[in-house]
């Protein structure tokens, strides 16, 4: 016990956390630590007790619970209830990772621990948890694969890295094995106010570092602006939020007086938990400073603060661009899809954006990349940036946030090449890898946090559960493009088809089994065709460049790479799934992919609808994938009536578009269609009156391959879509193109006119 209480003194003083793991054998022993602790921290503390089920009834932990005082808060949350403890933080965490391993999870709870706080796992013997099949594993296993086929290389990285990082201590029988740090005890320093501050001082003294000082000022700064953003870029643990919550309820208080209109702000995140600290130290301010108010909460998150100042609300990012507000607040923007952060700019004069650049929820280092030079680039000298790095939880250099990083890969980064060899790089001078997924893992760590890295600066969500499955699932792996022996295109891949009969009936019965997601999704719309799910395929889940190297033609020479490997093993058809938006369907168009599938909701995030593109490689997937191709068009044209009404014109043109085979197509209509759309086109009929013959023949340009369509402008078909399979009105459609509604009426009856010459009277083209 000396040696415990030494390392538990010395935590104390520096502020900072270290790790305990208890092996099976020797977990009877945490309660006289835990009696042992109480002895140094005189029971005045708070306990988190986490696990994949309630550990109430475990002999251990009554003892631990007997022994708690009232002085002691103590609280269980299974990991499928973590989301309820964000934003919280603990003196103590014990965590059971006896039965079950996700990598979220542990970053979720490693991170609400304080400094001085101390962190005991449960494990099972060292040996045993190496060579572990976790329920986790289970889940991510899709037929023909079972549970033999799990190799978990990741769980083997994540035990070996517990045994080499310092601040981690194994507990035996009589022993405590592990190295320790030591380093000066930490004391914070106090904050200092900046001169000519015009918040409320309660406001400032409620920070509790200089960098959430600066970020507040800021805030204010910004208040005295007609125009301008502020953007705050921090790793997990600084206060980032909080910080923004402090500045935003300092904004309200200052700007709104007496008889002026009420504050309006808007709160946005990719989800509401997102946004959780931010209401509360809005909330928090708000009482110190006497101003009445009221809180509306949805699913135990606050999503509104009203008072006589004003009104703070979440709304979701698609949602943030319907209303009006003085101010916006943009938290996790790295989450958000860089087009909807543009329109953000765009329709608000005044925004706060803040992103997480290393966290388990995902980096934020794509928004740095991606949308901060044109933040700057627009704003300019009305733009203020703070990056924070003091963390707020616990002292910097703590032992356990290295180690939660390192092991993780939060820290991951692209590889930094200098000029010369960016200018030389090039598709015919990188060369594709599979990779050894194993080998990268425990020998070249650095080669997969280029790989991470690359995703980290796409415009992908990243998460260490991702992470996990790549390496341990026995139908995910991993391929690369190389220069130099560093890498420039990662690819994160999936195995799917050949479905068994049990699967398939379960699919149609709308249960799917896991993976597959490409097979599940076309067979259930298309259920005429359900050879499709006895094709073997490749999904590629992820694909991405090098940020340095974006536009060289490295992802199509990727795509071809993998091509020729997929035939080389005779495998029917390759394919993706991922949020639609003209850029990416473009990209994959222009390598022989084509869409067979749209989700019939917006993704609540990014405001996209999801589709599956496909590259069939055998006969047999091409005389499939064909048919199901025209069941997508007919479909599709049915649901921009519907569901996909408010789709961008332009985008359901290229998902009409993306033909890979001639399609001929004629329009089908009676006697009495046809004369009203000639007396339409004549002007003896309103577009009303002859709408179903017009949709026809619209319907009809296209069904067809573009190669077999009337030659019109590409405005004109955008129009079309938009007007008549959209059936939005005049006025809307003249608006959306800056047009006059006449020339939009006139023009559209022409058009109508040259395709009832070519489809029905087959005269030219």
């Amino acid at each position: 016990m000396d040696v415990f209480e030494e390392i538990v003194r010395n935590n104390l003083a520096e502020y900072h956390r270290r790790m305990f793991i208890f092996e099976t054998p020797y977990i009877e022993q945490i309660p006289q630590y835990l009696n042992k602790y109480n002895e140094i921290r005189s029971n005045n503390y708070t306990v988190l007790i986490s696990g994949k089920e309630d550990l109430g009834e475990e002999q251990w932990a009554k003892s631990i619970i007997s022994s708690f005082n009232e002085k002691i808060k103590y609280k269980y949350i299974s990991f499928k209830e973590l989301e309820q403890i964000l934003g919280t933080t603990w003196d103590f965490l014990i965590m059971d990772l006896r039965k079950d391993l996700r990598p979220n999870d542990i970053g979720r709870l490693i991170e609400v621990v304080r400094g001085g706080g101390l962190i005991f796992i449960l494990a099972p013997n060292r040996e045993n948890w190496m060579n572990m099949v976790t329920p986790f594993h289970i889940d991510m296993i899709s037929s023909p694969y079972t549970i033999h086929d799990v190799e978990p290389i990741f769980q083997r990285h994540f035990v070996e890295s517990l045994t080499k990082s310092r601040g981690i201590f194994f507990v035996g029988k009589d022993s405590i094995e592990g190295e320790d740090i030591r380093l000066p005890p930490y004391e914070r320093k106090k904050p200092e106010i900046p001169s000519g501050v015009t918040f409320d001082e309660t406001v400032y003294n409620r920070a509790l570092s200089q960098d959430q000082v600066e970020v507040i000022y800021a805030i204010d700064r910004l208040s005295r602006i007609d125009r301008g953003a502020v953007v705050v870029t921090a790793d997990r643990g600084r206060g980032k939020s909080a910080a923004v919550g402090l500045g935003v309820a300092g904004y309200i208080h200052k700007v709104v007086k007496p008889n002026k209109p009420r504050a309006k702000v808007i709160v946005t995140a990719p989800e509401p938990v997102n946004t959780r600290e931010v209401f509360n130290f809005i909330s928090k301010i708000f009482r110190e400073l006497g101003i009445k108010h009221t809180k509306k909460k949805e699913n135990g998150e606050i999503v509104e603060i009203n008072s006589v100042l004003g009104q703070i609300r979440y709304v979701s990012p698609p949602n943030a661009l319907k209303g009006r507000a003085d101010l916006v607040v943009v938290d996790e923007s790295s989450g958000i899809p860089t087009h909807l952060l543009e329109h953000i700019i765009e329709r608000f004069n005044k925004v706060i954006f803040s992103s997480t650049l290393h966290g388990y929820e995902g980096a934020g280092r794509g928004f740095q990349v991606r949308f901060l030079p044109l933040v700057r680039e627009v704003y300019k000298d009305k733009l203020i940036e703070i990056h924070m790095s003091e963390p707020i939880r616990y002292a910097p250099y703590d032992p356990i946030e290295k180690w939660l990083f390192e092991t993780l890969f939060l820290d991951s980064d692209p590889y930094q090449f200098n000029e010369k060899d960016l200018a030389k790089v090039e598709p015919s001078r990188v060369r594709y890898v599979k990779v050894d997924l194993s080998n990268w893992l425990f020998n070249k760590k650095h080669l997969l946090k280029e790989f991470i890295g690359i995703y980290i600066y796409a415009h992908y969500r990243n998460r260490p559960n991702d992470i996990m499955i790549l390496c341990d699932a026995p139908h995910h792996f991993a391929r690369c493009l190389m220069y130099k022996n560093h890498i420039v295109n990662s690819l994160h891949l999936a195995y799917e088809g050949n479905l068994i009969e049990r699967d398939v009936v379960k699919t149609l019965a709308g249960e799917p089994p896991s993976g597959h997601l490409i097979p599940t999704v076309l067979i259930r719309y298309y259920p005429v065709l359900l050879d499709i799910a006895k094709l073997r395929g490749i999904r590629i889940v992820r694909i991405a460049t090098h940020p340095d190297l974006m536009n060289r033609g490295l992802g199509s020479r990727a795509l071809r790479y993998l091509e020729n490997e997929a035939k080389s093993i005779k495998l029917d058809w390759l394919g993706a799934s991922f949020g639609a938006t003209e850029e990416l369907l473009r990209f994959w168009g222009k390598n022989g992919y084509f869409p067979l599938y749209l989700s019939p909701v917006r993704n609540p995030v990014s405001g996209e609808f999801s589709t599956i593109v496909v590259k069939p490689l055998t006969n047999r997937a091409r005389e499939l994938f064909h048919k199901a191709r025209v069941e997508f068009k007919k479909m599709f044209m049915e649901t921009l009536l519907e569901s996909h009404f408010n789709l961008e014109p332009k985008l359901a043109y290229q998902l009409l578009s993306m033909d890979k085979w001639t399609i001929n197509y004629s329009p089908r209509l009676s006697i009495s269609q046809k004369e009203r759309l000639k007396m339409y086109i004549y002007g003896g009929m309103a577009f009303g009156g002859a709408y179903d013959a017009i949709r026809e023949v619209v319907k009809t340009h296209f069904m067809r391959s573009p190669d077999k369509r009337v030659h019109l402008p590409r405005k004109m078909e955008y129009i079309l879509v938009m007007r008549v399979l959209q059936a939005r009105p005049w006025e809307r459609v003249a608006n959306y193109f800056d047009m006059d509604i006449n020339d939009v009426v006139n023009r559209t009856r022409e058009v109508i006119g040259k395709l009832r010459l070519t489809y029905i009277l087959g005269e030219g083209r």
